[in-house]
């Protein structure tokens, strides 16, 4: 009786995803008018966020062309100007000129999805602006709290030594900006980044500390002290799902104490997500939303069944880890074999850190100076960042895997959690099979119904153009084989290790067998090499030339058909000289051709004159699309079905309309990832099947 809230929940969500599937909107969202042109807007700014080169706000929209609206979501407003003072910006009413985007969805199938991932945050649109205007509005006296607040976390952290502000900036406030990149991947690999993101461990310690102090009383004024305390740490935490979830729980634990009622941490857990799912449905779709209850359902469930002799903490600890060990795995693609080793000093030391560093803030906010316990905040943070090193075993400590199939994952966590519940125990000494075996058969029918939810065609499609902004990368997967033709590249960017690995571990692919270079260039050559450095790839080739020719498997061969010599003074910068590489799959044809320019065509017309050997069913547009490739005459050569243009957002022009005009008039369908994002073929015996990753374009 008391856990069908709990019931209720799994409901409840299992009917969002299908309505969100079948593309029904879980709540309103921002009129697609407004995505049109640029308007004037007025709004408040709710939330602050200082990056390395921009001030990001969150802005809830209040009128647009002065006409009062209501937009159902907020606007992430990005500002390339230099601001030393983001905190005035927070709670003020703030009016500017833009043009409203979509925020980039989901590029590459089961990968990252910063749209959903914002929507999951309440915010629906993105923007960039200039010249922004405060205008004058009164603020409440909760308003004021909330800027003072904002001021003294900014003014704390640049008070900070630069060797520890990203330790104490993440573990206090969940702030990870100031975080080093591989120090974040080294706690999130070694399984303990969770203490970077503030979370119930944090608003735990604040409550065990208030239950020490406050023993088995009712101390009224000790509870609204305690209230306060949690207000303030939620504010400077951004109110993150896992803190308010908490806060929550504490609240209705509070009352059940007072009021003497039975507290039961299931039934709290989903009133805490129900309410928080009213305030934005979306959240459920968030990492932190659904990591944090499913911590919360691994203590309810997988705590009680843990022998008696484990110490309490030793036990809570382990069933979070065995809870959330299949998902974990499933989205973050990593096991760490040290993570419950490393997290026992870890959580140790951060139990003393949280309060020794709330009260260092504490003091630096009221005397501008932290005093003794800065020198303490700034050992106990590089501490805790050694210990964490030293448990990762120098980044030894697990290894990546291929994402495995989402139905296993449901299903091995749905019967873990059944098996250890006291429904099945009831069911079991009540000799209720029937009843026991359709449970099961429920979980699995669940189970199969999420795996259709997140099938991605292009997970079953030979061919992919994956997308890796402006740049190439094909790959090739074929009875357990994989093959990767360029790798794309940025200056500013590691192609390699944020696009390619996530994308392979995501769709199945534990290595690559091979790696096919068509020329030296950045945007082809410098994503295979850092791919190289943090997943197996078996071997790298470049420099092929005409004749050359790799036999996969008995599928699929790889000819190379030109250059016929590369200049040993001049390499493969020249794109009259990249290696071009014609894929037989089965019958079909798919020609890829990287930067080959006209003049490297009309060389390649000359020599296969009359052989047909360029024709081919699908075509790599040479160079991005540029004008300076695809020539009339290799286009009429080549006579493919199917277009494909790899490129990104550019200064280039790519790609050029007269090559897209070219195409459509000789009947050629043109996809391009800049539109389509990832590009999937599969071969048939009805021909071929072209598969995208998004179908408008955006």
């Amino acid at each position: 009786m008391r856990r069908k809230c709990f019931y209720l929940l799994i409901v409840v969500l299992i009917a969002m995803y299908t309505m969100d599937f079948m593309g029904i909107p879980l709540k309103k969202g921002i009129d697609e008018d407004l995505f049109t042109g640029s308007r004037s807007f007025t709004g408040k700014v709710i939330s602050v966020q200082q990056k390395d080169d921009c001030l990001r706000l969150t802005v809830e929209i209040e009128s647009a062309e002065g006409r009062s609206i209501s937009l159902g979501e907020n606007v992430l407003l990005n500002i390339y100007d230099t601001e030393d003072n983001p905190w005035e910006f927070l709670n003020r009413r703030i009016s500017f000129e833009t043009a409203l985007e979509h925020p980039k969805g989901q590029r590459n199938p089961h990968c990252f999805d910063y749209a959903r991932y914002l929507k999951s945050r309440g915010t629906g649109a993105v923007a960039a602006a200039k010249n922004i205007k405060q205008e004058s509005c009164s603020l409440t006296m909760n308003e004021r709290y909330e800027i003072k607040l904002c001021e003294k976390k900014y003014l704390f952290c640049r008070n900070l030594s630069e060797e520890s502000r990203g330790i104490v900036m993440g573990i206090l406030f969940g702030d990870t900006t100031f975080l080093d990149e591989d120090a974040y991947d080294e706690f999130r690999k070694n399984g303990t980044a969770h203490i970077l993101a503030v979370s119930g461990l944090h608003v735990g310690i604040i409550y065990g500390i208030y239950k020490k102090l406050a023993g088995r009383r009712k101390n009224i004024p000790a509870l609204f002290l305690l209230a306060f305390v949690l207000y303030t740490y939620g504010e400077l935490s951004c109110w993150s799902p896992s803190v308010s979830r908490a806060v929550l729980m504490i609240t209705m634990s509070l009352i059940a104490k007072l009021a003497d009622l039975r507290y039961d941490m299931l039934t709290a857990m989903s009133a805490a997500a129900f309410l928080l799912i009213i305030s934005n449905p979306y959240v459920i779709f968030g990492t932190g939303f659904q990591m944090s209850f499913l911590a919360i359902c691994s203590i309810a469930f997988l705590r009680p069944v843990m022998p008696a002799k484990i110490p309490e903490n030793a036990a809570v600890m382990f069933s979070v880890y065995l809870g959330l060990l299949p998902y974990q795995i499933y989205q973050f693609n990593y096991i760490s074999l040290t993570s419950l080793i490393a997290n026992i000093p870890v959580i140790y030391l951060a139990g003393y850190f949280v309060p020794v560093s709330a009260a260092g803030f504490i003091l630096f906010a009221f005397f501008g100076d932290a005093g003794a316990a800065g020198g303490v905040i700034d050992a106990m943070g590089r501490l805790i960042y050694f210990i964490n090193r030293l448990t990762s075993l120098d980044g030894r400590s697990g290894f990546d895997v291929a994402s495995p199939p989402l139905w296993a994952v449901l299903l091995i966590s749905a019967f873990i959690f059944f098996l250890s519940s006291e429904t099945f125990a009831i069911m079991k000494l009540r000799g209720q099979r029937s009843l026991i075996s359709g449970c099961m058969g429920g979980v699995l029918a669940i189970s199969f119904l999420f795996q259709i939810f997140a099938y991605s065609p292009l997970s079953d499609d030979r061919i992919v153009f994956v997308d890796v902004g402006q740049g190439d990368s094909v790959h090739i997967s074929s009875h357990g084989m994989d093959v990767l033709i360029d790798g794309g590249g940025s200056i500013g960017y590691n192609v390699g290790k944020k696009t390619l690995k996530p994308y392979l571990l995501k769709n199945g692919a534990a290595d690559i067998d091979l790696a096919l270079a068509t020329h030296q260039h950045m945007d082809h050559m410098k994503g295979l090499e850092e791919l190289q450095e943090v997943y197996p790839v078996k071997k790298l080739m470049t420099g092929l030339t005409a004749g050359t020719e790799i036999n996969v498997n008995k599928d699929v061969k790889i000819q190379t058909l030109w250059p016929e010599s590369i200049p040993e003074n001049e390499g493969q910068d020249a794109n009259s000289l990249c290696s071009v590489f014609m894929i037989f799959y089965k019958e079909y044809r798919i020609l890829v051709t990287g930067d080959l320019d006209e003049k490297g065509e009309k060389m390649m017309l000359e020599k296969y004159s009359k052989t047909g050997a360029l024709a081919a069913d699908v075509l790599k547009i040479g160079h991005h699309g540029s004008p300076t490739s695809t020539c009339d005459e290799f286009l009429e050569a080549v006579n493919p079905t199917y277009a494909v243009i790899q490129t990104g957002k550019n200064n280039y022009g790519h790609p050029s309309p007269k090559i897209i005009e070219k195409c459509v008039e000789k009947g050629i369908i043109v996809y391009r990832n800049d539109y389509h994002g990832a590009i999937g073929f599969s071969f048939g015996k009805r021909g071929i099947t072209c598969h995208t990753v998004t179908e408008t374009g955006e």
